[in-house]
């Protein structure tokens, strides 16, 4: 116990007053003589005794009085549960969630509004905190500038990782001598990534306070994606995935370009919580569109935005002496510009005009090697017809291009007779899986002896077709296709979609959309000056994404930005190019929470309030005086019973 008055206690020295009037006689009796006095001689003692009793306790009482009396005016306290741990400040680190999810509606209060809230209305003014969000960080933020901090800070595409935020969180700690580090976790826990937070994410010497906000019976319908499943002279043909987390949900759905709407339809998810709906939009050289739905959940997946360009007929370049038959029979002029060229009139400089390189029989000098290397890592794709017979040629090339496999032919007959139904190559071309399919024979192929990813597979098991993937992509095709090897030509089930699909990859073409925070790249076939740049405009946000000018193209990535959905102008100058789609990630609506373990420094509490009555309560001594001003008081009461009722 400690006093804020200490020298009040010199007051104590006044308790000798009342003892010395005790001691002291102020009273003198005197002495009378009775005749016969022998029969009072016991209760004379007695009340001599009873009279002494009540004496002392009268005095007693009267000094315990004044004794708490003073005591009280000493303001006596007991130290805080800081001092005792030897703490003499603190340090707040706010970590709070900005991911769309936080966008749900409880109580027609999304549980953004919620958190932002709590924080203006129950954090303190006299500490300093660190806030940390998915996208960033401040720090040391005074109580009186935290309210301005919170105000520039949204709703962000970036998903929660919480096994990184507590990670973060460690480094962002200023390690100090007598400081306790108090950790304000704002999170409705969503588990996209279907983490689990071990013990060893939290510290013993810090204190993990978690404040959670969640909706777990939102009803929610949501639009997943789209893509591109075919196309005529006068219509696009669409996927639309929507999906919902309850049955009975239904909407309507449009498609629109600026004012225009270019389809309508309409889910109800009676039976299935997940659809597929089959949209056809009218051709145009430029489709920037949006769709849209209307739910009481989540607002961020009820919109998509895509972009289609028509990017014009595909370019294909074949090198070698004789064009083989069945390419003139896919490649057909309504949609391929199909064109050979002999090996040794190849002007490498051209190269990046082509979508795609046939490479046939090998027949090739080292300097047009590394042109073709150069092309795959940075322009288009390279599609390789084996040899009849291994060359020295074929395995050279194949080192240059950076397949390091070694290559032996096997004589031995086998049967084309699986498809990679799964990989991105096929996707929707085939309606289902082909059963008991004419098995082309081969009499002899090429093994590998690492081989790429498998497209068609043979059956020993060796690939018949396979895809090495670099910026660009190389095919490379194990077999001579020949009439006398092979009668794979006659396939047309198995040859059309194969070598269709492989002339349709288009390394440089955009996607119907991309994700907002996350790594993407696309390009655009512009010719630039070296000095010039493209900028992305959307609304009010126009920045400059990372770009590298190669020759007539640009290769664009982004990262960070841009953090909004929308559809972005591609701009040289003030110039309209093409344009961008991003859309937020759909993940976030999954409704899975996170589990948050039970230790002794981690604690779940209902609110930001009970959070600073904790930190309040750690730091605050406990004053006393009013218990000894009560004492006092008590004391007297018991003085004036005493002179009272004690005969």
């Amino acid at each position: 116990m400690s006093f804020e008055h200490p020298g009040i206690l010199y007051a104590l020295l006044l308790l000798l007053i009342p003892i010395i009037i005790h001691l002291v006689r102020w009273k003198k009796f005197k002495t009378q003589v009775f005749t016969n006095v022998d029969f009072l001689q016991d209760l004379e003692i007695k009340s001599r005794k009873s009279r002494r009793l009540k004496e002392l306790l009268v005095l007693l009482s009267r000094l315990l009085a004044l004794a708490a009396l003073i005591f009280a005016f000493a303001k006596p306290y007991k130290g805080s549960q800081a001092q005792a741990d030897q703490i003499d400040k603190s340090q707040n680190i706010i970590y709070l969630d900005n991911s769309l999810s936080l966008d749900a509606l409880k109580d027609n209060t999304s549980l953004w509004q919620d958190f932002m809230q709590d924080l203006q209305q129950n954090l303190s003014g006299n500490t300093s905190f660190t806030l940390l969000t998915n996208n960033a960080t401040f720090r040391h933020v005074s109580r009186k500038n935290l309210d301005a901090v919170l105000q520039q800070i949204h709703l962000s595409g970036q998903i929660t990782n919480h096994r990184q935020n507590l990670k973060k969180i460690k480094y962002l700690i200023d390690n100090e001598q007598n400081t306790l580090n108090n950790i304000l976790y704002c999170s409705d826990m969503q588990n996209v990534y279907n983490e689990s937070l071990s013990d060893s994410l939290f510290q013993k010497s810090n204190q993990y306070y978690f404040v959670v906000r969640q909706n777990p019976d939102l009803k929610n319908i949501s639009i997943d994606s789209i893509w591109l499943t075919g196309k005529t002279k006068d219509t696009y043909a669409f996927n639309l995935k929507v999906s919902a987390n309850h049955h009975q949900l239904k909407s309507p759905v449009t498609i629109r370009q600026n004012k225009e709407v270019l389809w309508r339809g309409y889910v109800d998810f009676k039976d299935s919580l997940q659809q597929n709906l089959s949209v056809h939009i009218p051709a145009k050289p430029d489709i920037e569109a949006e769709i849209k739905l209307h739910d009481k959940g989540f607002q961020f997946d009820n919109r998509l935005f895509f972009t289609y360009h028509s990017a014009g007929k595909y370019k294909i370049l074949f090198l070698g002496k004789t064009l083989p038959s069945y390419l003139k029979k896919i490649y057909t002029p309504d949609e391929f510009i199909l064109q050979q060229i002999p090996v040794n009139k190849l002007d490498v400089s051209q190269l990046s005009n082509y979508d795609l390189v046939i490479l046939n029989k090998i027949d090739i000098a080292d300097a047009y090697t590394g042109a073709l290397k150069k092309y795959v890592e940075q322009y288009g794709n390279l599609l390789i017809l084996p040899p009849d017979e291994q060359t020295e040629a074929f395995q050279t090339l194949l080192n240059h291009l950076n397949i390091y496999s070694r290559v032996q032919l096997d004589t031995a007959k086998v049967f084309l007779n699986r498809i990679h139904y799964k990989h991105p190559l096929f996707k929707n071309v085939f309606a289902k899986p082909v059963k008991n399919f004419a098995y082309p024979f081969v009499k002899k192929h090429y093994r590998y002896s690492n081989a790429g990813q498998w497209l068609y597979k043979l059956s020993d098991q060796s690939p018949f077709a396979q895809v090495f993937k670099r910026k660009g992509q190389i095919f490379v095709i194990n077999t001579p296709i020949n009439g006398q090897n092979t009668d794979f030509q006659q396939a047309a089930s198995l040859i059309v979609p194969l070598f269709y699909q492989i002339g349709k990859v288009r390394s440089n073409r955009q996607s119907l959309y991309y994700i907002v925070g996350e790594k993407n790249q696309w390009q655009i076939p512009v010719s630039l000056k070296p000095d010039d740049i493209l900028h992305l405009r959307h609304s009010q946000v126009d920045f400059v994404p990372f770009q590298v000018n190669q020759y007539n193209r640009v290769a664009v990535t982004t990262d960070e930005q841009p953090g909004q959905a929308g559809i972005y102008e591609i701009l040289h100058k003030d110039q309209k190019l093409g344009s961008v789609a991003y859309n937020y990630n759909r993940k976030e609506h999954l409704l899975k929470f996170l589990t948050i373990p039970n230790t002794d420094q981690v604690h779940q509490i209902n609110s930001v309030k009970a959070f600073e009555a904790r930190q309040q309560a750690y730091f605050k001594a406990q004053s006393l005086w009013q218990w000894f001003l009560g004492l006092a008081l008590l004391f007297l009461l018991i003085e004036m019973l005493l002179i009272r009722y004690w005969k």
